[in-house]
């Protein structure tokens, strides 16, 4: 167990090191792209939008607390699922669990999201939002956040072994999902024949979930419903993710 951690650990610290080795500005890259990222949206939608105060809260500190999360679904489920396919030199070994390889690349894609965090707490604090009982659920939703992405990201890496264009199949769902989903948009604004479509949207769950905690100040509790949907869906996901790859880990040397 020991050494299985050690490897894993091992796994997590070199795919950091991967990304960013070579670059000029290192692991500064790791927080430089998604605040650039956050930049241009408050540019375009302050600026070209018009987009003022959303229930009283400051857009930007709105904004800010909805992209950080999808970042890391974003960045996670491109990473994992592409982690067969990167480590193919590991996955030829006999004695080395595959199921180590999404893993660890979404875990550092965490360690990321972590430092994010950081940044939204200085941010929330510069604007008055102090530490409060609420806040207490955010490790319910980075919970919600790992599991769902681990689920997809383990899932989507074996179809990524057999079908080599689907990577750019995820590229692409990733953008239809972002717009998809209200990150940058109110959900209140959609029509009422519609808002039951945001059920089947886990990423939405786990959205509005960090701004129930920084912002809202609302339970995860007090919204039953929609946490049974969220759950069923991504236990769903979880366990037919790893059932797969469970089945499909023998073929991988082959097929690499």
């Amino acid at each position: 167990m020991g050494t299985n951690l050690r490897i894993f650990w091992s796994l997590v610290v070199a795919d950091l090191k991967r990304r960013y080795t070579g670059t000029y500005l290192g692991w500064v890259w790791a927080l430089a792209a998604p605040l650039a990222t956050i930049g241009v949206l408050l540019f375009v939608f302050r600026y070209g939008f018009r987009s003022g105060p959303i229930d009283g809260v400051d857009f930007t500190v709105w904004l800010v607390v909805g992209l950080v999360p999808w970042f890391f679904v974003n960045d996670g489920l491109i990473a994992g699922s592409n982690a067969i396919a990167e480590y193919s030199f590991l996955v030829r070994k006999m004695h080395f669990s595959t199921e180590m390889l999404p893993i660890a690349r979404i875990c550092s894609s965490g360690c990321v999201h972590l430092a994010l965090l950081a940044f939204t707490f200085l941010l929330l604090v510069a604007h008055g939002r102090t530490p409060n009982v609420y806040w207490l659920q955010l490790p319910y939703y980075i919970a919600c956040l790992f599991l769902l992405v681990l689920g997809a990201g383990v899932l989507f890496s074996v179809v990524q072994v057999f079908v080599k264009d689907f990577q750019q199949v995820i590229i692409m769902l990733m953008q239809v999902l972002f717009w998809a989903t209200p990150v940058v948009w109110e959900a209140k604004i959609l029509p009422p024949q519609f808002k039951p479509l945001l059920l089947l949207n886990p990423v939405h769950y786990i959205v509005q979930g960090y701004r129930d905690t920084f912002l809202d100040g609302v339970w995860f509790f007090h919204k039953p419903h929609e946490t049974l949907w969220f759950w069923v869906g991504t236990m769903v996901l979880f366990t037919g993710g790893m059932s797969l790859f469970s089945r499909m880990k023998h073929e991988f040397a082959d097929v690499l």
